[in-house]
C-alpha cells in the first residue's frame, strides 16, 4: 500500500468514526428524551388507554354474541359486591315482644 492509499483508508475510517458517533450521540439524546418522568407518563397513559380500548371492544362483542352469559356474569358480580348489604337486610332481627296487657291492680277503685 503506497502512503496515499493509507492516508484514503485512514481518512475513511476516520469519517465513518465521526458518522457512528454523532448517529451514537442522537440515540442517546432521544432515549433522555424519552427517558423524562412525563414523557414516561405520557407513554404509559397511551398505552394503558389503547389497551382499555381494545379490552372494551372485546368485553363488548361478547357480550352481542353471548347477552345471556354476560348478564348472568355481571348479576353475579353484582351479588357478590353488594353481599354485606343483601345479609343485613336478610339477617334475623328479634321477633317484636309482645306488650302484656295490663290488668287493674287490686285495691284500686277503678
Amino acid at each position: 500500500m503506497t502512503g496515499r492509499a493509507i492516508g484514503t483508508r485512514l481518512a475513511l475510517a476516520q469519517a465513518r468514526s465521526e458518522a457512528a458517533r454523532a448517529r451514537l450521540s442522537g440515540t442517546i439524546s432521544a432515549l433522555q428524551r424519552r427517558a423524562t418522568p412525563r414523557a414516561l407518563a405520557q407513554d404509559m397513559a397511551e398505552t394503558l388507554q389503547t389497551r382499555g380500548i381494545i379490552a372494551l371492544n372485546g368485553v363488548v362483542e361478547t357480550a352481542r354474541r353471548r347477552p345471556l352469559a354476560v348478564g348472568l356474569a355481571v348479576t353475579l358480580l353484582s351479588l357478590f359486591l353488594a353481599r354485606h348489604r343483601i345479609a343485613r337486610l336478610v339477617r334475623r332481627r328479634p321477633a317484636p315482644r309482645a306488650i302484656p296487657a295490663t290488668s287493674p291492680k287490686r285495691g284500686s277503685s277503678k
